[in-house]
């Protein structure tokens, strides 16, 4: 139960983030147009906040992505049989784990290895450009948790 509200509350979290952050994207990318081909004057820090913000939606989308069901599937098997359906959906969950905490441990070295080069146009750490990555494998473990917990469930009932 508490689980399943922290990871409503995480996902209203990242749709909000998006939200404002798809916002700031479509801001940044219309001042570049607009800098470079009407007043021809190029804003050169707007394609590294572009770059920025995509990184976060990219990754943090990708987490939130998980919770709602939202990565591409193939059906190869009946899963119509509780046992193939059982299967595939520990083998996902177990091949998600995987995948979260290579993003969780070696996103996270990194970040910091990056951290030391400055992103030049905007002043700020490359760590910010890369920091999304272990954040997303944090976000996609806490709902693979969930996503355990429900498999269990089913198992039970």
């Amino acid at each position: 139960m508490y689980l399943h509200r922290l990871c409503d509350w995480m996902a209203a979290i990242l749709r909000v983030f998006a939200w404002i952050a798809f916002a700031a994207l479509i801001t940044t990318v219309s001042l570049q147009v607009l800098a470079r081909n009407i007043l021809h004057e190029p804003m050169i820090w707007t394609g590294d906040v572009a770059q920025l913000l995509f990184t976060w939606l990219i990754f943090l989308g990708a987490g939130a992505g998980l919770r709602s069901g939202s990565h591409y599937t193939v059906d190869l098997l009946p899963m119509d049989k509780p046992l193939v359906k059982a299967f595939t959906g520990w083998t996902g969950l177990i091949g998600g784990v995987l995948v979260a905490l290579i993003m969780l441990i070696h996103g996270w070295e990194l970040a910091v290895i990056r951290s030391a080069a400055p992103i030049q146009t905007v002043g700020i750490s490359r760590f910010w450009m890369y920091l999304p990555i272990p954040l997303c494998g944090a976000v996609m473990l806490l709902f693979l948790a969930e996503i355990a917990k429900d498999l269990i469930i089913r198992r039970d009932a």
